[in-house]
């Protein structure tokens, strides 16, 4: 059974490239100002008896892909980071 008044803590953006995908949350430091960080590039897959599973273990060609999806999560963050600044304006 779950608890209906339990909060999910969920990351703010998802970006993937094929198996490969990274999260991005969004956290607050003990002052109350809001920051971003992300996971590390996590892959999928499905084991012999059809489970499917992730680990950040990464062949050499999905490196290029890592090392794209790092800079989109750079560029989301940023993203996110300028919508707060500007939210806060009065």
């Amino acid at each position: 059974m779950t608890n209906p008044t339990a909060t999910t803590n969920e990351p703010v953006a998802r970006l993937k490239d094929g198996l490969l995908q990274i999260a991005i949350w969004k956290n607050e430091s003990e002052n109350g100002r809001g920051f971003y960080s992300t996971s590390a590039v996590q892959r999928s897959y499905k084991d012999d008896a059809g489970n499917y599973h992730e680990t950040t273990s990464l062949s050499g060609t999905q490196l290029i892909q890592a090392a794209r999806l790092y800079g989109l999560a750079y560029d989301k963050v940023r993203e996110l980071e300028e919508a707060d600044y500007l939210a806060s304006k009065p």
